[in-house]
């Protein structure tokens, strides 16, 4: 994650445009995974989470002490939903007498990278577990 300590509208755009960016990245992908994970009988879910001290937020609140976003990665079976991993963009605190940033570090392709890695990684074990049983 790269600190930001001067948190202006212009740092404030491109944050949600990166948020945006990376809700489509997870859409593309939840989409091209949705029929492998169904074949194992599971809901596959990619969502951007925006969250404040544990409750959901929303983009205005962005640059207040507690905000959150990440990439939540996860399935559901049987109506039950189980989170399997997730990837932080955004999040911000309060540090001495200002606020500090910290936004993801690496570029949208790396992350499309990373999250196809980790999505790999998940249905190969949901897979080893299906057939075990």
């Amino acid at each position: 994650m790269k600190q930001i300590v001067h948190l202006n509208e212009q740092i404030k755009d491109e944050v949600a445009s990166i948020e945006v960016k990376c809700m489509e990245i997870g859409r593309k992908l939840q989409n091209m995974y949705e029929n492998d994970f169904r074949s194992l009988g599971e809901t596959f879910i990619i969502e951007l989470v925006r969250e404040r001290k544990g409750k959901p937020a929303r983009i205005e609140e962005l640059f207040l002490d507690g905000y959150e976003s990440y990439l939540e990665i996860g399935v559901e079976k049987n109506e039950v939903y189980f989170p399997n991993g997730y990837i932080p963009i955004w999040k911000c605190k309060q540090e001495m007498f200002h606020h500090v940033g910290c936004v993801i570090s690496f570029s949208l392709e790396a992350l499309e990278v990373k999250l196809k890695q980790l999505i790999d990684e998940i249905y190969e074990d949901h897979r080893r577990e299906l057939e075990e049983k």
